[in-house]
């Protein structure tokens, strides 16, 4: 970053680089624009999750072990707390939560963008997460979520994961409520089979 250039240019640059290198993993990762047909994911198939999640640049710059750290801890916050809201959804597919550099398969890919996932200078806890579900070409963005909490006191590490994971509980549960909407009901399926049937008939 060129030396001359005025402090609020640069801290302005810094603050920003999260949300655009968010932005952008956003657009390589699914190349597609939001699609007018509603996916179904179908219960033979297996649902991919991804999270992707960007450490402060300042971070990333000055303390790249401390950032790594930090990627790891909040990366395990969203794993942790995924597992709990999947078992309590009881999707009715194949589910599989993608380690940090791990390629989807071959299926529908469930995506957690946390465009922020962090504690504030003020003390509050923010997540900040856009949910999008692709399949074979079609996208649908299901939508941002947002949770701000100030957490209680915290000396123990597993206090600080705690409270990270508390914040994270509510985006996460609204975005797997959108997410089930897109399987299909048995009166659904039933509607789809019944054409297919008949010509079986035939």
């Amino acid at each position: 970053m060129n030396a001359s250039m005025p402090m609020k240019s640069r801290l302005t640059i810094l603050t920003s680089l999260p949300l655009l290198g968010l932005l952008l993993a956003s657009c390589q990762t699914t190349g597609l624009q939001d699609s007018d047909t509603f996916i179904f994911i179908d219960r033979s198939e297996t649902l991919f999750v991804q999270f992707r999640h960007s450490v402060s640049p300042e971070y990333q710059l000055n303390y790249p072990d401390i950032a790594d750290s930090m990627e790891r801890l909040r990366r395990r916050d969203f794993e942790v707390v995924m597992e709990e809201l999947l078992q309590v959804a009881q999707l009715p597919a194949a589910v599989r939560i993608l380690k940090r550099n791990e390629e989807p398969g071959d299926g529908p890919l469930f995506e957690i963008f946390a465009m922020r996932f962090e504690q504030e200078k003020s003390g509050h806890i923010v997540a900040t997460l856009q949910a999008k579900l692709s399949k074979y070409g079609e996208l649908n963005t299901l939508g941002t979520y947002h949770e701000r909490q100030i957490p209680p006191p915290m000396i123990s590490r597993d206090q600080i994961d705690r409270a990270f994971r508390e914040v994270l509980r509510e985006p996460l549960r609204n975005a797997v409520n959108e997410l089930s909407a897109h399987f299909e009901t048995p009166e659904e399926r039933e509607m789809v089979d019944a054409p297919l049937q008949g010509l079986d008939g035939n």
